[in-house]
């Protein structure tokens, strides 16, 4: 026998023993064993082996979710892919976003294609509804089931069936999929080809600067648009994080790391036992620790858009304007089960601001307790419901159409979410600007 194959026996032994203990030491592992081999043999119903497993699992996760963990969730095999999408903020696909628009409700392309995709080189247009993708009409599908359809794998074809704006006829247009990578740091509008506009125009000394969530990217992405917007003249940053529901701690940790000087504590966070699991520490890497700086929250921001308005506001880094956030201080660790084809996104600690608190708001919190980031004294802009929905509102029109007002696909989306109230204006956002301009003419 060679030696490695004796190394292999020796390792699966020590494994196989390890995994004996532990059930020992946790009887109820055994028990469900034992309850799945019953069913398995005795049930009248013969259901597959996957979907007992993914039922224990969700029943497992309820457990955790009655006891007040809204956090904690199972993946299946089936969805994973998306969701570690969202991190990884790269897809197969041709580069267009679509929308449901018109009466009967087709698929548009709402935007430019992002420059350099297959559906830029080849000519898909704002505006332009999709028939069909590879033979399979669109109509009546809902939209996330047709953004599947455009995906699959780099290098493989897929057929759009499509009409442009003012024409009858449909055409058939052949593209290879590529690699997609999905931006998750956003300007104000896009210009004609298709790029993203940060600086204000109205006040090019701000650049504003969204950022959607936290993925592996996200970082890179922030920097280059603040290295960019420097050159060209900013002086000052405006990060928005409404509506922006969290990510990757990693992503939260190093992007206040670009504010701070070295050696200041970013965010703790705790185990089941209170005690210190990871402490985040600056590095003093960081390109902007001068820069006059304003973050605009809501009551949506979450997560590690908290994480990093909480830790830049200790240290009197960045003004907070708008909103008390959501409060959740909780993080949740992939864990990967079913041999990795499935997820348990499980809460195993809790996050810690750097002057030591948690902001986590538990279930019926009342708004009395403190959880949550608040805004700074003076920068505090609420939102009635219909206000919010105003925003959001005037927020999907920029990113549709920019400053066009005129076309078809502006035809159909006015019909959709309804007018935006005469004079609208972004108030939270006017007021980080009017912060920041003071900062500036000081």
């Amino acid at each position: 026998m060679s030696q490695r194959n004796l190394l292999i026996i020796l390792f699966t032994l020590v494994l196989s023993y390890t995994c004996y203990v532990r059930a020992e030491q946790n009887p109820y592992a055994r028990y469900v064993s034992d309850g799945y081999s019953v069913i398995e043999r005795w049930a009248l119903q013969d259901v597959p082996d996957q979907r007992l497993f993914e039922g224990a699992m969700r029943g497992m996760v309820n457990e955790l979710r009655s006891d007040g963990d809204d956090h904690s969730v199972f993946v299946p095999e089936q969805v994973q892919g998306e969701f570690r999408l969202e991190l990884r903020q790269e897809f197969g696909g041709v580069g267009i976003r679509l929308g449901l628009l018109g009466e009967p409700p087709m698929p548009i392309v709402v935007g430019p294609p992002q420059p350099g995709t297959p559906a830029f080189l080849a000519d898909i247009r704002s505006g332009d509804v999709i028939l069909a993708v590879d033979g399979t009409p669109t109509e009546g599908l809902p939209i996330s089931e047709i953004v599947g359809l455009t995906r699959g794998e780099p290098g493989e074809p897929v057929v759009l069936t499509l009409r442009h704006q003012g024409e009858t006829e449909p055409e058939d247009v052949s593209l290879t999929r590529a690699v997609i990578n999905v931006e998750s740091v956003r300007g104000d509008i896009r210009d004609d080809d298709g790029r993203w506009v940060f600086q204000l125009p109205h006040e090019p000394r701000i650049a504003y600067i969204r950022l959607i969530n936290f993925g592996d990217k996200t970082e890179e992405e922030l920097d280059t648009v603040m290295r960019e917007t420097t050159k060209a003249g900013a002086e000052a940053f405006i990060l928005d994080v409404r509506d922006n529901y969290g990510g990757a701690l990693d992503a939260a940790v190093g992007i206040s790391d670009m504010f701070l000087r070295a050696g200041l504590p970013i965010v703790t966070t705790r185990g089941r036992d209170a005690l210190v699991r990871d402490r985040f520490v600056s590095t003093g890497k960081g390109r902007y620790t001068d820069v006059p700086l304003a973050i605009l929250v809501n009551k949506n921001s979450a997560s590690a858009s908290e994480i990093v308005a909480a830790c830049l506001q200790d240290y009197e880094q960045a003004a907070i304007v708008g909103e008390r956030t959501y409060g959740k201080g909780t993080v949740q660790r992939l864990m990967p089960v079913e041999s990795g084809r499935s997820i348990l996104k499980l809460t195993s600690a809790t996050y810690w601001r750097p002057s030591g608190k948690n902001i986590h708001r538990m279930p019926d919190a009342p708004e009395t307790e403190e959880w949550g980031v608040s805004p700074d004294s003076g920068l505090r802009v609420e939102l009635s419901e219909e206000d919010y929905l105003n925003w959001r509102n005037y927020r999907r029109r920029r990113d549709i159409l920019g400053t066009k007002t005129d076309g078809v696909v502006a035809e159909q989306f006015d019909k959709d979410p309804g007018p935006l109230p005469a004079g609208y204006a972004d108030d939270a956002l006017d007021a980080a600007i009017d912060c920041l301009r003071q900062q500036l003419n000081r």
